[in-house]
């Protein structure tokens, strides 16, 4: 979450010197600067992410996994809020590559290839019945419950001699979610870099706009 608020009576004061009889303009010439400044970050945020992650950018636009929303500021609040609320995402998400030694995985583009390997249980590429693919390691010494290897008996059977199927759990990989990637240090640095830079100069192009357009 962002916020976007700046010391609102100085801003109005300073405004207002600049517009002189214009000044009853100065409230909402800083309202709709916040609300410029509010949006540019929103897509500036999306953008770095996707500079930062392996993630597609589909994915960081997507309003059910977390694309970032500007609450506006209104007259009487003047005050922009961007916020971010969604699921983890699916590693499969993410850059995954499969492998005869199992399937590797890069989350941070600044970083490099990962096996996924834990208690010597090699991570894999699956599918479910529902079609849907996934990055899948199975859980050693963690056994699926009778319903669950009912399951499995029904859905792969007793292969030649009458052994088990394996009824090790499986548990699917997941990645960060869209709310902790744009939480990243490095790119929050760079939003408030950005933020009163970008609201000085929204202030200052409706400033100039108000004066033009009263000469």
């Amino acid at each position: 979450m962002i916020h976007i608020e700046v010391d609102t009576q100085a801003e109005i004061v300073r405004i207002g010197q600049r517009l002189e009889r214009l000044a009853f303009q100065a409230p909402d010439i800083l309202r709709l600067s916040i609300n410029a400044a509010a949006r540019k970050v929103r897509k500036q945020i999306t953008k770095d992410a996707a500079e930062t992650y392996t993630i597609d950018e589909s994915i960081l636009k997507d309003r059910s996994k977390g694309a970032p929303k500007v609450q506006t500021a209104k007259p009487g609040n003047i005050e922009a809020v961007i916020r971010s609320k969604g699921p983890v995402n699916d590693l499969i998400d993410f850059l995954v590559r499969p492998g005869s030694d199992g399937a590797k995985a890069k989350v941070l583009k600044s970083g490099g290839m990962k096996p996924l390997e834990r208690g010597g249980a090699k991570a894999f590429i699956g599918r479910f019945q529902s079609g849907h693919t996934a990055v899948l390691q199975r859980q050693i010494r963690q056994t699926y419950t009778v319903g669950g290897a009912a399951d499995r008996i029904k859905k792969y059977g007793y292969p030649s001699g009458g052994q088990w199927p394996d009824m090790t759990r499986i548990k699917k990989l997941l990645g960060p979610s869209v709310p902790s990637m744009l939480g990243n240090e490095e790119i929050q640095e760079k939003t408030r870099t950005m933020l009163y830079t970008v609201l000085d100069q929204e202030i200052e192009k409706r400033i100039n706009k108000a004066i033009r357009q009263s000469a």
